[in-house]
């Protein structure tokens, strides 16, 4: 890591590890991208437990940075220091027990929270913690039931049929918006089947590309499709890309 981002990285988390509350706080792996990276971010998960800061008085103990902006839906703050974006999500912590307790039971449902959170907590950089909790945490996420990974298989796998008929229907109608709709769900079904079908919690987005790609268990012919998929070129007309997403569905599928 730059030893500029390490330092605004220390620096956030001396600040807000003296709010009352925090337990942890972790840095997502954006922040080892090259700053000149669009994808680069100080991305900082803080698990708190009981009520957080007013948005007033983070801003202030932050030492007004910069640009400062506050989601609506959920708790984050977004900024700049030293010209370096920087991305606070606040994590309540009772909300991971509570996940934690229902995959236990068996009431766990994929489409409630995902699995990037997970991923977030197991390949993060931590910068603070108070207690024991998130070594308990990373400690279960560790020993999930092959149930938990089950329940996520069945769901992705029902999600690739149906945004893959989705697909084709635009493709007959020439339904261009609908189309794109369309692809984008299937590709994410898509990869979140194959991180599942390897035991791998998935990552944002933004790091889903080069992630899935080096997953050990992939169809044959997988690379190679998986990029005609994607990519745009006249010989790659919507028709053509709609058997190439059939012969990815029917070859990761196959593999349950």
């Amino acid at each position: 890591m730059q030893i500029k981002v390490a330092k605004v990285s220390k620096q956030l988390a001396d600040i807000i590890s003296g709010w009352e509350g925090i337990e942890a706080i972790v840095l997502g792996e954006a922040a080892e991208i090259k700053t000149l990276d669009p994808y680069f971010n100080i991305y900082l998960d803080v698990y708190h437990r009981g009520n957080l800061l007013p948005v007033n008085d983070r801003k202030l103990r932050l030492q007004n940075p910069v640009t400062f902006a506050t989601a609506l839906t959920f708790p984050e703050d977004r900024f700049l220091i030293n010209d370096l974006p920087v991305r606070i999500r606040y994590q309540d912590m009772a909300r991971f027990d509570l996940i934690l307790k229902r995959i236990e039971d068996k009431l766990w449902v994929y489409r409630e929270s995902g699995t990037c959170i997970f991923y977030r907590i197991e390949n993060g950089q931590v910068l603070f913690q108070k207690s024991g909790w998130l070594d308990k945490i990373r400690g279960k996420l560790s020993e999930l039931s092959e149930h938990f990974w089950e329940v996520i298989l069945e769901s992705t796998g029902v999600s690739v049929e149906y945004y893959l008929n989705d697909l084709n229907a635009a493709v007959f109608r020439n339904d261009n918006l609908y189309y794109l709709i369309s692809a984008s769900c299937f590709i994410r079904s898509m990869c979140s089947f194959l991180f599942a079908l390897n035991r791998c919690f998935e990552p944002s987005g933004r790091m889903a590309y080069e992630k899935v790609k080096g997953l050990p268990k992939l169809p044959d012919e997988f690379a190679g499709r998986f990029e005609s998929f994607l990519r745009d070129a006249p010989e790659l007309p919507a028709q053509r890309k709609r058997e190439i997403a059939e012969l990815l569905a029917r070859s990761i599928l196959s593999m349950t």
